[in-house]
């Protein structure tokens, strides 16, 4: 089978290819890139395989950086663009079920293959793009199946990570995983606990965001993967899934922000244990905040129109990320946000005439107290309000009235 490579990503990475082929060397293109292709949806990236050992492409290529050599893969940077090439590889044993104990390099393109995690993600293509299938993919990208390369067991117990990937391309294909991959997933689920939580975490975010997240939602539960994440255990996961399933009501989640807050709010975590849980998942201090901020911000837009306050104080973006969330839900909300924001009076309070020094001088104050920083706030919250104008002399006014109450 031949496809025409009309990608912009695999027509610049031709001169690469052909570099390789040049001085002897075999080079393709695998991986999802493949996959995609040939599903007929857009590639973002492009991975090449090839024969060549590490140090023979970076006698070939000027400029390459070390990403991992010992494990056969280099970055060849190429017009300020990074292609990543990965030497042909056999694995040995996964004592710690994560990471093999040893590479050997090979130059055969089917013996690199034996080590890919399912049959549809072992596909390859040349730069002329003839298909090199050595496991029936081509076969399973038709059916729509989900099936591990050679036996079920060995590629699961090499890398338990593989468990969830599964699901996860359950979630973003549509397809079923072939029963006896099935098996060892639910036989297998005991080891997920020796992966690192945060590669589980991103295979279970673009679970979550996959575009038949709806119909798959419950494989989490169902093949037993939640039983074996320990942050998981005792909290009513089904639960949590059905009620996303409900709130996005055919829709594609299209933000990991939303999708976390979604599944927290399934989970019925309060605004304490959602923090401490998604802080068990490794995400950052910025996304905690957001999806504590989502979880603030609905609570208000179900029962309330936002004030100037609250299009002040939380990110403009997130609020209307939640407003068109809720209106693809026929939530009946004050949709208000963007009109709010654009009039507000100041953006930032280093735009309020009066700061902290000014409020200093006036008290005959050298240094802040509790009551200092409590003018401040009711300044800002006041201005902002519309209740106090941006105006010097207002203000000062406004904080000897404060001070003589």
């Amino acid at each position: 089978m031949k496809i025409k490579l009309k990608d912009s990503l695999f027509v610049s990475a031709q001169p690469i290819m052909q570099r390789l082929e040049s001085h002897g060397y075999e080079a393709y293109f695998v991986g999802g890139c493949v996959r995609d292709t040939l599903l007929g949806h857009a590639i973002h990236d492009i991975d090449i395989a090839t024969s060549a050992r590490p140090e023979e492409i970076e006698r070939i290529f000027h400029l390459t950086i070390d990403i991992g050599k010992e494990h056969g893969t280099i970055i060849v940077v190429e017009n300020r663009v990074h292609y990543e090439i990965t030497t042909f590889r056999t694995e040995g044993e996964y004592s710690d079920f994560r990471h093999p104990d040893f590479v050997d390099f090979v130059r055969d393109l089917r013996e690199d293959t034996l080590r890919r995690d399912f049959t549809i993600n072992a596909l390859a293509f040349d730069r002329e793009g003839n298909l090199y299938d050595y496991h029936h993919g081509l076969e399973d990208l038709e059916q729509q199946l989900i099936r591990a390369v050679g036996v079920p067991h060995e590629r699961f117990t090499e890398d338990a990570l593989r468990i969830v990937r599964a699901i996860r391309f359950a979630s973003q294909l549509g397809f079923d995983i072939e029963p006896k991959t099935y098996d060892a997933i639910q036989t297998l689920g005991h080891l997920l606990p020796n992966i690192a939580i945060e590669r589980i975490r991103v295979e279970l975010s673009k679970f979550f965001l996959g575009n038949y997240f709806e119909k798959n939602a419950l494989l989490l539960v169902e093949s037993e993967i939640a039983s074996h994440i320990d942050i998981l255990k005792a909290l009513p996961v089904k639960d949590a899934l059905e009620f996303m399933v409900k709130a996005l009501n055919h829709q594609v989640l299209q933000d990991e922000r939303l999708a976390w807050f979604l599944f927290t709010r399934g989970l019925g975590l309060d605004e304490k244990a959602l923090q401490a849980f998604l802080r068990k998942w490794t995400h950052s201090n910025q996304f905690i905040q957001e999806v504590t901020w989502l979880h603030q911000l609905y609570t208000i837009l179900l029962q309330r129109p936002l004030t100037n306050w609250e299009v002040y104080y939380y990110p403009i973006e997130l609020i209307e990320l939640l407003e068109v969330f809720l209106k693809q839900q026929s939530q009946p909300i004050m949709s208000n946000a963007r009109t709010l924001y654009d009039a507000l009076p100041v953006y930032d309070k280093k735009e309020i005439v009066v700061n902290g020094k000014d409020l200093l001088t006036l008290l005959g104050l050298e240094k802040g107290n509790a009551q200092v920083g409590q003018l401040l706030h009711q300044i800002e919250r006041a201005v902002v309000m519309n209740e106090l104008a941006n105006e010097k002399d207002v203000i000062e006014t406004f904080i000897y009235q404060q001070l003589n109450q």
